[in-house]
């Protein structure tokens, strides 16, 4: 038997699946819109139900979550603060 979901949750499925999308179509156009679309798929998801059955899947997407945000804070930085990365 089915359970019902409020109005607004999409299923789990479908969430992980435009996700995934975003995700593939910023890696061929990584523009900030795809970016803060992902952003908000992956507060999404953390926040759906069926996540909170998963520890595995709810940790993952707060991991991305930050990793994400982290990203979209430092491309909106100027140039000259954005941290300079050295290779050993």
């Amino acid at each position: 038997m089915k359970t019902e979901s409020p109005a607004n949750t999409q299923p789990l499925e479908l969430l992980i699946s435009a996700l995934l999308y975003l995700m593939t179509r910023y890696t061929a156009n990584p523009c900030p819109n795809i970016r803060q679309a992902i952003i908000h798929h992956l507060a999404m998801l953390q926040e759906h139900p069926n996540t909170r059955n998963s520890d595995a899947l709810l940790n993952t997407a707060r991991r991305l979550a930050n990793e994400w945000i982290e990203l979209a804070e430092t491309h909106t930085q100027p140039a000259t603060q954005r941290p300079h990365l050295t290779l050993q």
